[in-house]
């Protein structure tokens, strides 16, 4: 929570332990009833600075109680019994910790800031052709002080935020505060001229996810010299929110734990919507926003979930893509007896999603006809879909990918979404750490690939129980 959100909860709460334990003098003068109108000032001050949110509802409402029950005791004087007092506290208590715990479980956070030497902007662009749209964000390197608008973290606040807490199991409005968020980037400022041009990086959503899910990770590319570009995969995405006003939701909720076969069938789509933006890379290149500026030469692809899965397909279909990140994706789209990688691929991991011991430990945990009323699929058929998964993994590994395996982290560690709500989501450990790491790694590869420094891995200090290997 913010700053002002914890002084308001901490006032308002402190007032009205005040009025319910002070004596009340006989004939008490208006001057008493101050502690209604100070809670109101301070709720009043947190709202005109920091806006609304419905995670602070109960803490508004405190100076409303503190009227209510200052009209009450208007005409009884003197202490009250213990037996009054005790469970009036205890009402308190129960009310202050709802109150608290509510905005500090889905808290307005910071991303933290970006390590390179650029300034950022950031532009949304509609790419059109041939009857054919797509929904891109880009984060690019930016003179500094050509705008001093730093931009929010959600564009399109109700349908976006609406979708993502459906997509996470939540009611619609739960992750509203998202339109409190703002960014280290600066809202269509200039291109940065220190450079001639710069590498490309097309970044790919997962399965119900949205352009903008690792902004953690696009702003430190920007700051580090390259031009990134996030696609909404329309019918994938939660919600593409179009200028016209049109909203495409995701249709496509099922194949998430799906069978390989079937995420193999989509692959395609994915990597049309992919070639597509790389058609488009010539004409947005030579727009008044990048001015020749990009780098066609030096074009990388990075992804989580199946947008890492997509990076991969591409790096192998596309001559275009030079080098590859997979953020715990699996590997969908390619023939099963594939043997050699041709250009660097990258494969970071979380430690929880490649241990097929807790998953078949946990799926034993079920009854088979428990598994099978939650999944429709019988236990044998997770516990094949999971070797599979690992097979394919295994392959690419043996056919020279780099890899990273990220202790104490999950799937959803690779992107922003455990900042949304920290108590809920965040692994173990610290987040903003582990986005560090993913960060500097993401960076080193890309540099080393991308840029030629082939000292870029060597500088990454040593970090506890980070498994990396391939270089």
């Amino acid at each position: 929570m913010t700053l002002l959100e914890l002084c308001t909860l901490v006032v308002n709460f402190g007032l009205l332990g005040w009025v319910i334990g002070k004596k009340r003098k006989a004939n008490a003068s208006w001057r008493q009833e101050w502690p209604a109108g100070a809670a109101l000032i301070v709720t009043l001050a947190h709202l005109g600075i920091d806006g609304a949110r419905w995670q602070m509802i109960p803490g508004y409402a405190a100076p409303i109680f503190i009227g209510l029950y200052m009209v009450y005791r208007r005409n009884k004087t003197g202490r009250r019994k213990w037996w009054v007092v005790v469970p009036s506290f205890v009402v308190l208590t129960i009310y202050a910790v709802v109150s608290f715990f509510l905005p500090a479980v889905m808290p307005i956070f910071q991303f933290a800031k970006p390590t390179g030497s650029y300034s950022i902007g950031t532009r949304v662009i509609h790419l059109q052709d041939a009857g054919k749209e797509l929904m891109v964000q880009s984060w690019y390197p930016s003179e500094v002080g050509s705008s001093d608008k730093r931009t929010a973290y959600i564009q399109d606040v109700p349908e976006v935020t609406t979708a993502l807490s459906k997509m996470l199991g939540f009611p619609g409005g739960t992750f509203r505060h998202l339109a409190h968020i703002r960014t280290h980037a600066y809202w269509e400022t200039k291109l940065s001229s220190s450079q001639p041009s710069y590498p490309v990086l097309v970044f790919s959503h997962g399965l119900g996810g949205v352009r903008n899910q690792n902004t953690f990770q696009m702003e430190e590319l920007a700051s580090h010299g390259y031009i990134v570009l996030s696609i909404d995969y329309p019918t994938y995405a939660a919600a593409t929110v179009f200028p016209d006003g049109r909203v495409v939701r995701d249709e496509h909720q099922n194949l998430v734990g799906a069978e390989t076969a079937e995420q193999d069938r989509h692959m395609n789509d994915w990597a049309t919507e992919a070639t597509f933006v790389l058609d488009q890379l010539d004409k947005l290149n030579g727009s008044e926003w990048f001015q020749h500026k990009m780098d066609l030469q030096r074009i990388g692809m990075l992804g989580h979930s199946y947008g890492g899965s997509t990076s991969v397909y591409m790096l192998q279909n596309d001559a275009r893509v030079k080098a590859a990140l997979n953020m715990d994706g699996g590997i969908f789209g390619l023939p099963v007896d594939f043997k050699l990688l041709h250009k660097p691929l990258f494969m970071m991991a979380a430690d929880a999603s490649l241990d097929v011991e807790a998953f078949n430990k946990s799926l034993d945990s079920y009854t088979e006809d428990e598994v099978l009323k939650q999944s429709g699929k019988p236990k044998a058929w997770h516990k094949a879909n999971m070797d599979d998964l690992m097979a394919r993994r295994e392959r690419m590994l043996a056919a020279g990918a780099l890899a990273l395996v990220l202790p104490n982290s999950s799937h959803l560690t690779f992107s922003d979404l455990p900042l949304y709500a920290p108590l809920l989501f965040a692994p173990k450990g610290d987040l903003k750490e582990k986005h560090m790491i993913i960060n500097k790694y993401t960076v080193a590869f890309f540099d080393y690939y991308l840029k030629g420094d082939k000292t870029s891995f060597s500088r990454i200090e040593s970090y506890p129980n980070v498994q990396f290997h391939g270089l």
